[in-house]
């Protein structure tokens, strides 16, 4: 899905992703990590430390104005935000859809894990792997440029781990076969 653990979007993205959502509803900055949130099923919701600089940032930008609604600050688009949005359609859709098929994959993992261990631990491992996957893809991709003898051993470790993601799969005889 391109998306690295640490940080789920890269600051431009997060700031279209808020741009998009803004521009649906005019909200304040927890309504708008909440709807992150449940956009992406729980996979990600923004940090106040990456919301509120990057909603500082588009306010600085004049792509949302701040006004107060009772004690809270809420954020809403301006002209020039609906132009910037109108320009960058195409990323922000892109974001979106790998935040929401993250959360789909999230969902199905949880699903499938509860059905073998309790709740809690069902969801911390099933956010383990998709995370570990994504890492995985993302290491894949950055090392695209490698020479030929490093691909080689890339490809050699994936096959050893395949066989033996396969062979924990299997009947415990299986698995035994293939450590050795």
């Amino acid at each position: 899905m391109g998306m690295p653990t640490a940080r789920k979007l890269n600051a431009r993205e997060l700031s279209f992703l808020l741009l998009s959502l803004i521009e649906e509803e005019p909200a304040h900055g927890s309504a708008l990590s909440e709807r992150i949130e449940r956009l992406s099923q729980g996979f990600y919701r923004p940090s106040p430390g990456s919301l509120y600089p990057a909603l500082s940032t588009l306010a600085e930008q004049g792509w949302i104005e701040r006004f107060k609604r009772g004690r809270r600050k809420v954020y809403a688009l301006t002209e020039t935000g609906r132009g910037h949005c109108r320009a960058h359609r195409d990323e922000v859709a892109r974001t979106t859809e790998r935040l929401t098929r993250a959360g789909r994959k999230l969902s199905a993992m949880r699903r499938a894990y509860e059905l073998h261990m309790p709740d809690n631990e069902s969801s911390t491992l099933a956010q383990a792997m998709l995370e570990a996957r994504m890492d995985l893809k993302a290491a894949l991709h950055g090392s695209l440029a490698l020479p030929p003898e490093k691909q080689r051993r890339i490809i050699d470790a994936l096959e050893d781990t395949t066989a033996l993601i396969r062979a924990l799969g299997s009947s415990p005889s299986d698995a035994d076969d293939a450590s050795e």
